[in-house]
Protein backbone atom coordinates (compact mmCIF):
# COMPACT_ATOMS: atom_id res chain seq x y z
CA UNK A 1 0.00 0.00 0.00
CA UNK A 2 1.45 3.47 -1.03
CA UNK A 3 1.05 5.81 1.93
CA UNK A 4 -0.65 8.89 1.78
CA UNK A 5 0.98 11.31 4.06
CA UNK A 6 3.01 14.06 3.74
CA UNK A 7 4.66 14.42 6.71
CA UNK A 8 7.61 12.54 7.25
CA UNK A 9 6.16 8.86 6.74
CA UNK A 10 7.96 7.25 3.98
CA UNK A 11 6.44 3.91 2.78
CA UNK A 12 8.88 1.28 1.64
CA UNK A 13 9.40 1.21 -2.09
CA UNK A 14 8.15 -1.77 -4.49
CA UNK A 15 9.76 -3.49 -7.59
CA UNK A 16 8.20 -1.83 -10.68
CA UNK A 17 6.84 -4.12 -13.19
CA UNK A 18 8.80 -2.55 -15.69
CA UNK A 19 12.15 -2.35 -14.47
CA UNK A 20 12.22 1.01 -14.04
CA UNK A 21 12.96 1.86 -10.08
CA UNK A 22 15.55 3.34 -9.75
CA UNK A 23 16.15 3.08 -6.05
CA UNK A 24 16.20 -0.35 -3.24
CA UNK A 25 14.10 1.18 -0.56
CA UNK A 26 12.33 4.31 0.05
CA UNK A 27 14.22 5.08 2.83
CA UNK A 28 17.51 5.34 0.78
CA UNK A 29 15.92 7.46 -1.82
CA UNK A 30 14.66 9.75 0.89
CA UNK A 31 17.92 10.34 2.22
CA UNK A 32 19.39 11.45 -0.89
CA UNK A 33 19.75 15.11 -1.35
CA UNK A 34 16.88 16.67 -4.50
CA UNK A 35 20.05 17.59 -6.44
CA UNK A 36 21.17 13.63 -6.72
CA UNK A 37 17.54 12.49 -8.10
CA UNK A 38 17.01 11.91 -11.84
CA UNK A 39 13.75 12.82 -13.84
CA UNK A 40 10.93 10.71 -11.96
CA UNK A 41 9.92 7.78 -15.01
CA UNK A 42 7.25 6.48 -12.58
CA UNK A 43 4.51 8.03 -10.30
CA UNK A 44 6.33 6.44 -7.27
CA UNK A 45 9.34 8.27 -8.27
CA UNK A 46 7.85 11.14 -8.59
CA UNK A 47 6.04 10.58 -5.59
CA UNK A 48 9.34 10.29 -3.08
CA UNK A 49 11.06 13.26 -4.95
CA UNK A 50 8.02 15.27 -3.56
CA UNK A 51 8.05 13.88 -0.25
CA UNK A 52 11.80 14.60 -0.41
CA UNK A 53 11.23 18.57 -1.38
CA UNK A 54 8.06 18.39 1.27
CA UNK A 55 11.04 17.41 3.77
CA UNK A 56 12.81 20.03 2.99
CA UNK A 57 10.55 22.81 2.73
CA UNK A 58 10.48 23.53 -0.87
CA UNK A 59 6.98 23.18 -1.54
CA UNK A 60 6.02 24.72 -4.82
CA UNK A 61 8.70 22.13 -6.71
CA UNK A 62 7.15 18.94 -4.33
CA UNK A 63 3.52 20.69 -5.97
CA UNK A 64 5.33 20.35 -8.94
CA UNK A 65 6.48 16.65 -8.35
CA UNK A 66 3.10 15.42 -7.49
CA UNK A 67 1.42 16.46 -10.39
CA UNK A 68 3.88 15.59 -12.51
CA UNK A 69 3.09 12.35 -10.84
CA UNK A 70 -0.30 12.07 -11.99
CA UNK A 71 1.29 12.06 -15.14
CA UNK A 72 3.80 9.41 -15.12
CA UNK A 73 2.88 5.55 -15.17
CA UNK A 74 1.59 3.93 -11.84
CA UNK A 75 1.97 0.44 -10.90
CA UNK A 76 -1.73 -0.85 -12.35
CA UNK A 77 -1.54 -2.78 -15.52
CA UNK A 78 -4.25 -1.34 -17.88
CA UNK A 79 -5.33 -1.39 -21.63
CA UNK A 80 -5.44 1.69 -23.40
CA UNK A 81 -7.90 1.33 -27.05
CA UNK A 82 -6.10 3.86 -29.20
CA UNK A 83 -8.01 3.53 -32.45
CA UNK A 84 -10.99 1.34 -34.48
CA UNK A 85 -9.76 -0.73 -37.35
CA UNK A 86 -11.97 -1.83 -39.86
CA UNK A 87 -12.35 -5.26 -41.25
CA UNK A 88 -12.93 -8.33 -39.48
CA UNK A 89 -12.56 -8.43 -35.95
CA UNK A 90 -9.76 -10.45 -34.53
CA UNK A 91 -12.45 -11.73 -31.90
CA UNK A 92 -15.19 -14.16 -33.48
CA UNK A 93 -14.93 -12.54 -36.85
CA UNK A 94 -17.46 -9.56 -36.43
CA UNK A 95 -16.74 -6.52 -38.17
CA UNK A 96 -14.70 -3.73 -36.54
CA UNK A 97 -12.22 -4.18 -33.87
CA UNK A 98 -9.70 -1.78 -32.00
CA UNK A 99 -6.34 -1.17 -31.66
CA UNK A 100 -4.82 -1.29 -27.80
CA UNK A 101 -1.81 -0.33 -25.87
CA UNK A 102 -0.57 -1.82 -22.85
CA UNK A 103 -0.06 0.67 -20.05
CA UNK A 104 0.15 1.31 -16.58
CA UNK A 105 -2.01 3.26 -14.70
CA UNK A 106 -2.54 4.90 -11.34
CA UNK A 107 -4.15 2.22 -9.15
CA UNK A 108 -6.70 3.70 -6.14
CA UNK A 109 -4.02 4.12 -3.84
CA UNK A 110 -1.70 6.18 -6.10
CA UNK A 111 -4.17 8.59 -6.65
CA UNK A 112 -5.19 8.69 -3.36
CA UNK A 113 -1.56 9.81 -2.37
CA UNK A 114 -1.63 11.84 -5.43
CA UNK A 115 -4.40 13.91 -4.22
CA UNK A 116 -3.46 14.04 -0.45
CA UNK A 117 0.22 15.15 -1.02
CA UNK A 118 -1.08 17.91 -3.68
CA UNK A 119 -3.46 18.81 -0.63
CA UNK A 120 -0.28 18.77 1.83
CA UNK A 121 1.60 21.00 -0.63
CA UNK A 122 -1.04 23.24 -1.38
CA UNK A 123 -1.95 24.15 2.35
CA UNK A 124 1.60 24.42 2.67
CA UNK A 125 2.12 27.49 0.57
CA UNK A 126 -1.34 29.05 1.38
CA UNK A 127 -3.60 28.07 -1.36
CA UNK A 128 -6.64 26.98 0.61
CA UNK A 129 -9.21 26.38 -1.77
CA UNK A 130 -6.82 24.19 -4.05
CA UNK A 131 -5.91 21.97 -0.80
CA UNK A 132 -9.14 21.33 0.35
CA UNK A 133 -10.56 20.49 -3.43
CA UNK A 134 -7.50 17.94 -3.48
CA UNK A 135 -8.17 16.54 -0.17
CA UNK A 136 -12.11 15.84 -1.72
CA UNK A 137 -10.43 14.44 -4.28
CA UNK A 138 -8.47 11.99 -1.68
CA UNK A 139 -11.53 10.95 -0.25
CA UNK A 140 -13.36 10.91 -3.43
CA UNK A 141 -10.66 7.94 -4.23
CA UNK A 142 -11.24 5.90 -1.32
CA UNK A 143 -9.11 7.77 1.81
CA UNK A 144 -10.53 7.28 4.66
CA UNK A 145 -8.17 7.89 7.33
CA UNK A 146 -9.69 10.89 8.84
CA UNK A 147 -7.59 10.93 11.88
CA UNK A 148 -4.35 11.78 9.42
CA UNK A 149 -5.97 14.41 7.78
CA UNK A 150 -6.96 15.70 11.59
CA UNK A 151 -3.41 15.29 12.91
CA UNK A 152 -1.82 16.14 10.00
CA UNK A 153 0.60 19.48 10.40
CA UNK A 154 0.63 19.82 6.69
CA UNK A 155 -2.84 20.43 6.32
CA UNK A 156 -2.71 23.39 9.77
CA UNK A 157 -3.04 25.91 7.63
CA UNK A 158 -6.53 24.88 6.04
CA UNK A 159 -8.04 23.15 9.33
CA UNK A 160 -9.48 26.90 10.30
CA UNK A 161 -11.58 26.99 7.01
CA UNK A 162 -15.58 26.50 7.37
CA UNK A 163 -14.50 24.65 3.64
CA UNK A 164 -12.76 21.95 5.52
CA UNK A 165 -14.88 21.74 8.43
CA UNK A 166 -17.74 21.27 5.90
CA UNK A 167 -15.64 18.64 3.98
CA UNK A 168 -14.81 16.59 7.40
CA UNK A 169 -18.25 16.39 8.17
CA UNK A 170 -19.49 15.17 4.77
CA UNK A 171 -16.99 12.20 5.10
CA UNK A 172 -16.37 11.45 8.74
CA UNK A 173 -19.67 12.54 10.49
CA UNK A 174 -18.94 11.61 14.22
CA UNK A 175 -22.76 11.42 14.83
CA UNK A 176 -22.76 7.69 14.03
CA UNK A 177 -24.74 5.68 11.69
CA UNK A 178 -27.17 7.49 9.94
CA UNK A 179 -29.10 6.21 6.83
CA UNK A 180 -31.54 8.63 6.44
CA UNK A 181 -29.47 11.95 6.75
CA UNK A 182 -31.72 13.48 8.83
CA UNK A 183 -31.42 12.31 12.32
CA UNK A 184 -29.33 14.09 14.69
CA UNK A 185 -28.92 17.00 12.38
CA UNK A 186 -28.42 19.87 13.99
Amino acid sequence: MTSTTCNGYTPILKPSNTGATIFRSAASAMQMSTEQFPDPTTFREAEILGLRLMQEGNFEEALLAFQMGMKLPGSRPDVRRTKALSGPSPVGGAFGGTESQKILALDDFELQAAHYNMACAHARLGNIDDSIANLAKSFENGFDNYATVRGDPDLDPIKVSPDFEELMENYDSKSGFNPFGFFGKK
